[in-house]
Parts: C-alpha cells; sequence; structure tokens
C-alpha cells in the first residue's frame, strides 16, 4: 500500500472509531455541534492532505438533470399522495424552525458532501478506504439514532434496520458514487432539495414511515443511475442540442396537471374532488365518479347533495329533512339508492361542503389503487 493510502487509512479508522464512541456512549455530534465538528476536520484534512478541486465538467448539464429528476420524483410522488392522502406541515418559517430546524440540516449536508468528496479523491482506486470513507458517513448519519434507539425486541431492531439502517446506507453508497464520478455539488442540490421540501412546501403526502424507507432506499439508487447514464451519454457526445427544451416542455403539461389535482385533492382550498367509492348515489352520482365540493359554500337546505365525514371515510349523500334548535341546523342524509336515511344526524360543523359537480368514470384509478 502506498504512503498515502496509509495515511488516509489511519485517519479514517481514527474518524470512525471516534463516531463509534459517540454514537454509543456519548451523543454530543448534534445539530450545530456536528456541523462544527466536520469544519474542523476538514481544517485538519487541509492541513495534512489538502483539498480537492471540485469536478466542474459538465456541471451545468449534470446540475439541468438533477433537477429533471428531482421534477420526475415530485409528479410521481404527488400522483402517491393523491392516492394514499395528502397533509399540511407545519409552519417552520420561525426563528426556531429556521435555525434550529432547518439550518442545521443544510450545513451539515453541505459540510458532509464537501468532506466526502476531498476523502474520496484521496482514497482514489483503493477499494478498502472507498468502502471505509462509506462506512464512516453511514455512521456519522446514525450517530444520534443509534444512541436513542430502543433494542429490546427483535422487533425493535428489524425496525431499525428498516427504517434507518437500510436508507442510510442506500443514501451513502449512492452518493458517493457520483461524488467520485461528478463532484460534490450535483449531490449538495439534490440533498437539501429532497431533504427540506417536507417543511418547506404546505402540502405533502402523508404515506406511513414504511412506504418512505423504501422511496429513501430506492431514490437515491435511482439518482445514481440516472446521473451516471446521463454522464455516459454526454462523455460519448450523444445529447442533442435541443435536448434541454425538450426535455423542459415535456415536463410542463405533467407539472400543471399535478399542481391541479393537489389543489383539487388536498382538501384544504375552496375546491376538494373525492372520488365516489360506492353506487349509494346511483344513478345521479356513479360509482368512479369524482365529486367536486364547494367548501365555502355553508348554505345547506333539503335536496343539496353534501359530503361529511364518517369516521375515516368521506360520505357523499343528499339531505332530505332539516330542523332547526335553538338556532343550531341539523340534517338527515340519505344516499339516493339507499332505502333508509343515515344513521348519523349532522349539524353544520361536521360537514366538509356542498357538492357543485360531478364528472363520471376518471375516479375509478384512485379507487382501484385505494383498494389493493
Amino acid at each position: 500500500m502506498k504512503p498515502g493510502y496509509k495515511r488516509i487509512l489511519v485517519f479514517l479508522i481514527s474518524l470512525i472509531g471516534i463516531l463509534l464512541i459517540n454514537s454509543f456512549f456519548l451523543n454530543l455530534l448534534s445539530g450545530y455541534i456536528m456541523c462544527l465538528f466536520l469544519i474542523g476536520l476538514l481544517i485538519i484534512f487541509h492541513f495534512f492532505f489538502i483539498f480537492e478541486k471540485n469536478e466542474k465538467r459538465y456541471l451545468s448539464d449534470i446540475i439541468f438533470e438533477v433537477f429533471l429528476f428531482i421534477t420526475s420524483f415530485f409528479i410521481l410522488y404527488y400522483l402517491l399522495g393523491i392516492i394514499i392522502g395528502l397533509a399540511r406541515t407545519p409552519n417552520y418559517f420561525t426563528f426556531h424552525g429556521i435555525f434550529v430546524v432547518l439550518l442545521p440540516l443544510v450545513l451539515y449536508g453541505v459540510l458532509r458532501e464537501i468532506f466526502r468528496y476531498n476523502l474520496l479523491c484521496k482514497a482514489d482506486k483503493n477499494k478498502l478506504c472507498t468502502i471505509l470513507v462509506i462506512v464512516l458517513f453511514i455512521i456519522c448519519d446514525l450517530t444520534g439514532n443509534i444512541y436513542y434507539a430502543s433494542f429490546k425486541s427483535q422487533y425493535d431492531v428489524v425496525r431499525f434496520i428498516a427504517l434507518t439502517i437500510l436508507p442510510t446506507l442506500s443514501m451513502n453508497i449512492a452518493y458517493s458514487f457520483i461524488s467520485k464520478k461528478v463532484g460534490f455539488i450535483p449531490i449538495i442540490i439534490f440533498h437539501s432539495i429532497m431533504l427540506l421540501f417536507p417543511y418547506i412546501i404546505p402540502i405533502v403526502p402523508n404515506p406511513n414511515e414504511y412506504v418512505i424507507s423504501v422511496i429513501q432506499l430506492v431514490v437515491p439508487v435511482l439518482f445514481a443511475l440516472r446521473i451516471d447514464r446521463f454522464f455516459k451519454k454526454i462523455k460519448d457526445d450523444h445529447i442533442p442540442r435541443n435536448y434541454r427544451k425538450k426535455k423542459y416542455r415535456g415536463f410542463i403539461i405533467p407539472l400543471l396537471i399535478i399542481i391541479a389535482l393537489v389543489y383539487f385533492y388536498s382538501g384544504y382550498f375552496k375546491y376538494y374532488a373525492v372520488a365516489i367509492g360506492s353506487g349509494s348515489m346511483h344513478p345521479k352520482i356513479k360509482k368512479g365518479s369524482i365529486v367536486i365540493i364547494n367548501q365555502k359554500d355553508k348554505s345547506y337546505d333539503v335536496g343539496d347533495v353534501i359530503a361529511f365525514n364518517q369516521k375515516e371515510y368521506i360520505i357523499v349523500h343528499r339531505i332530505v329533512k332539516k330542523i332547526t334548535i335553538n338556532n343550531v341546523n341539523y340534517y338527515y342524509t340519505q344516499g339516493d339508492a339507499n332505502k333508509n336515511m343515515d344513521d348519523l344526524v349532522l349539524n353544520d360543523s361536521l360537514i366538509i361542503g356542498k357538492v357543485n359537480y360531478n364528472v363520471p368514470y376518471i375516479g375509478y384509478p384512485t379507487i382501484w389503487l385505494g383498494e389493493m
């Protein structure tokens, strides 16, 4: 082994040891302290090894490809959200949210990728050093999770592996592969957007933690494969001159459709779209239809078709009786195809809104996917 590799090997093993001690016994490195720790390591690294210049070949083309991949991801992710549900995110645009939550996350990600790139450049083609770099950043990302994790049962261990270790492993292998090929800037852009969007976009899909884990496991790998394939095309000069214009135009319509669907399906705006999964309103509203609910129209009367929550379902039925007691309105509802009235008596606060329109058939994909 060359002397240069021996020095970087000792450096990596020492860092891994420090991080393991911190992860299992101390948990001192978190938030801004972890950022300061990485800054200190970068200073030490520069003193002993000298920084490497970031890879700048084809940088603008690679960054364009990063944004295309992210756009593709958002289109598919929000389509999933329309099926499984959308949720409103807390407001992080406060002093506490920005400086305690968002800023440390971004700063850590930037410092980590700069440090990763320089370590990988020094590791060069040495496989052991490259593996140790990946291990180093896996432990670095897991440092707080390991300290607070519970391993009291086999289920706890399996859950920790599935939800935490595997996504972290996937991300660090993919980022290390990309870093060696195209440098740290594309990774910083990709990671920052993917990390921050649940905090800064007010409406996001609401999958369970296992679906999130699968997404975090798969997406970095797909991103690495996309960058590798595009990088090879650039090197082989297989990219047409009008490539960017064609790609840009191809994403406009799907993106606008997704924005419109999120607007209607989220339930946070004036109009709310709901897929009808039963035939209780036949023939006026058939199964598989999409109904548009006006949430601002609160003038309900007998004959109106309204939407209301019943446990975890949204029911769309017609008002068949209305009574007023002490200035409070009470509504009795019934499906047009049902023989009896609904058991639930509604007041104004329980009603989502009034159905204004219905579009037949286009709700079937949502129903089929929801029943899988």
